[in-house]
């Protein structure tokens, strides 16, 4: 099949367009005009075409990825492929479709299900099991994000979001048979307009799990107690296990826990999977060490809400209990433009000795909730300075972090930032290239 798919810089939708293409397809697709790494360079490895393709007939399928609304021309697009009545899809759909299999096991919650996800795909393919599955981010270990197969098992991340042509929580696409819930915190204010509504999607998820199903679930969460009488399932708490693992952090040890607890309780080669957990070396992004030299360890992490931030730091805390730990935060994520969105970094940033808040994106539909710099240092206190301009952001970082210090960077993405991030690796640690 000839397929376009419209907002193809993804997280789900560029590992899509690799995979489609591995199995036979012919893949173009349309974003932003300007496109950057790692997504550009693995479209172009891959002899994907970006901006280049005209809405014709000779196009058997549209995907639609969920931030193509962001996108003028995937707008135009869309619309195009209406007038020519040539079949479109939301990507949630399609990956459902192409993925989903027999024993359909979803990770969902607000926190931890990328990394369990990728956990769950990593040993599965050891264990000779071959899964289809989908996971929102690279893994530092030689897997694709997105892989389709044969076998009767798919393993999915199961996120609560709801974007583009979406019309309901993208976790309810996947049928699962199998449910690991992490959480049932409110982090998508933008999906869902109060707690309650967050609540019940959560509850709705559960109901979907048939009798002979499994639920596993994190017994610290107090929410998710709230809701088990929406399953039949059999529920089981997180385990305790015994394993050596390169990743730090006790969030951490709660994602191998609940992985390792689906593995028993699926009956599978628990001793087995246990030796692999060393091997296994996380995902990126997630607090992911990059350089450590002249005792100034630089972290990077994906985190954007305070709850997310706040286990990160802790983590940290854990791990590096005497040293400075300072923050480079970039606030991407579409809830940080509302002034309500800021709930808690508080508390999130207490043991921080600095944090350092980079430019402040707005979107013209954000009205008289907007954020601004003096809302951060309101909620976060004197340790928060903000520094617009990415440059001043690596001198000052240069110039201050000292032997000891830890610096953490939050981002959910962004070209400038990730170059500043590169630019401080380099220059105290030349030797390892951080890409």
């Amino acid at each position: 099949m000839r397929i376009h798919i419209l907002a193809i810089v993804g997280k789900m939708t560029t590992p899509l367009a690799v995979e489609l293409q591995r199995l036979g397809h012919t893949v173009t697709g349309s974003d932003q005009d300007k496109i950057y790494p790692p997504a550009s360079t693995t479209l172009e490895k891959n002899s994907i075409s970006v901006n280049t393709r005209t809405i014709d007939k000779n196009i058997d399928l549209v995907i639609v990825g969920s931030s193509y609304t962001h996108f003028t021309r995937c707008v135009q697009e869309l619309a195009q492929a209406k007038k020519l009545g040539i079949p479109f899809i939301p990507a949630t759909e399609y990956l459902a479709n192409m993925l989903v299999k027999q024993n359909s096991i979803v990770v969902a919650g607000s926190f931890g299900k990328t990394t369990i996800t990728a956990l769950l795909a990593f040993l599965f393919d050891k264990l000779g099991l071959d899964p289809s599955y989908c996971f929102g981010e690279k893994i530092i270990n030689n897997l694709p994000s997105v892989h389709s197969s044969n076998s009767d098992w798919s393993i999915i991340e199961g996120d609560e979001s709801i974007n583009g042509l979406d019309t309901k929580a993208k976790f309810f696409s996947y049928g699962p048979k199998y449910l690991i819930l992490t959480s049932v915190g409110w982090e998508h204010k933008d999906s869902y307009p109060t707690q309650e509504a967050n609540q019940q999607a959560f509850s709705d998820l559960l109901s979907l799990v048939p009798p002979d199903g499994i639920v596993v679930y994190n017994p610290e969460d107090s929410g998710i107690n709230q809701i088990f009488s929406s399953t039949k399932a059999t529920t089981v708490p997180y385990e305790n296990f015994s394993f050596d693992t390169s990743l730090i952090g006790m969030h951490n040890n709660q994602n191998i826990r609940a992985a390792l607890t689906l593995i028993k309780a699926l009956k599978l080669d628990l001793q087995r999977a246990i030796e692999l957990i060393p091997t296994f070396l996380g995902v990126e992004r997630r607090l992911q060490i990059i350089s450590k030299t002249s005792n100034i360890t630089i972290i990077d992490d994906y985190a954007q809400s305070a709850i997310r931030v706040n286990t990160a730091i802790n983590s940290i805390r854990e791990t590096f209990p005497s040293a400075a730990i300072k923050v480079f935060f970039e606030p991407h994520a579409s809830f940080l433009q509302s002034v309500s969105g800021l709930n808690g970094f508080k508390d999130a940033f207490s043991t921080c000795s600095e944090v350092i808040l980079s430019q402040i994106n707005y979107r013209k539909s954000i009205k008289g909730d907007r954020v601004t710099a003096r809302s951060f240092t309101d909620e976060i206190g004197d340790s928060l300075k903000y520094i617009p301009i990415y440059e001043d952001i690596f001198q000052h970082f240069k110039n201050s972090l000292k032997p000891g210090d830890i610096l953490i960077h939050f981002s959910s993405g962004g070209l400038d930032g990730l170059n500043t991030l590169k630019r401080l690796v380099s220059h105290f640690n030349p030797e390892i290239p951080y890409t």
